[in-house]
């Protein structure tokens, strides 16, 4: 990856973006995996790894494109190409930091449309884990001088109205070593998200940034 060069998954290779066409990550009562290597990713940077609730759609119910051209349909808590929508992020890191945090919204409109949302989210961080907790030497538990894996599960409880997004938990592994960042005291915060994540028809985008 270069320097700001953001990446969306999509299901199908087209020259055009289509806004239906961004992939579909259901992931309630899953784990999601992968390993990353941040070695030379240093403090002023961040690679990040986010799941939003896009493509956004304008006041009338309609895909809206946004301000960015480097990254049409984009929307995030943040509002950044000028359109909101639920995140979570799975990742925001570099060798010196890892932080995971999930972003509700205010309810949308009846045609779908975010007027707002909760920017700070409820965020666990690798600062809280201890002064050896990671960073970029051997004595740190999780060395990142070196690729690690990042396991977030997305929990799930029973509820009479139906399946509910009942907490998230972030385990960051190398060899015999884990970190454990547990969004705990967020479960009734992250149950507002419940609805994004359960939604079945092509509205989600996977965002790599």
């Amino acid at each position: 990856l270069e320097h700001y060069s953001p990446l969306g998954v999509t299901t199908t290779c087209s020259n055009h973006w289509d806004p239906s066409g961004f992939a579909l990550f259901k992931v309630l009562g899953k784990t999601l995996s992968f390993v990353v290597d941040l070695s030379k990713v240093g403090c002023a940077c961040n690679l990040a790894l986010y799941l939003i609730n896009g493509p956004p759609k304008d006041e009338t119910g309609q895909p809206a494109v946004g301000t960015c051209s480097w990254s049409p349909y984009y929307c995030d808590s943040n509002g950044v190409c000028g359109e909101h929508c639920p995140e979570v992020d799975i990742m925001e890191a570099n060798s010196h930091a890892f932080a995971a945090t999930p972003h509700k919204c205010d309810a949308p409109s009846l045609s779908g449309h975010y007027g707002s949302c909760d920017r700070k989210g409820c965020s666990q961080h690798t600062a809280s884990l201890g002064a050896r907790a990671y960073g970029p030497a051997d004595h740190y538990r999780i060395n990142t001088l070196r690729p690690f894996e990042v396991h977030t599960s997305f929990h799930e409880a029973s509820h009479p109205t139906g399946r509910v997004f009942a907490g998230m938990t972030t385990v960051l592994r190398q060899s015999h070593r884990e970190l454990t960042l547990d969004h705990r005291h967020c479960n009734s915060y992250i149950e507002a998200l419940t609805a994004p994540l359960l939604q079945r028809s092509e509205e989600h985008t996977s965002e790599l940034q």
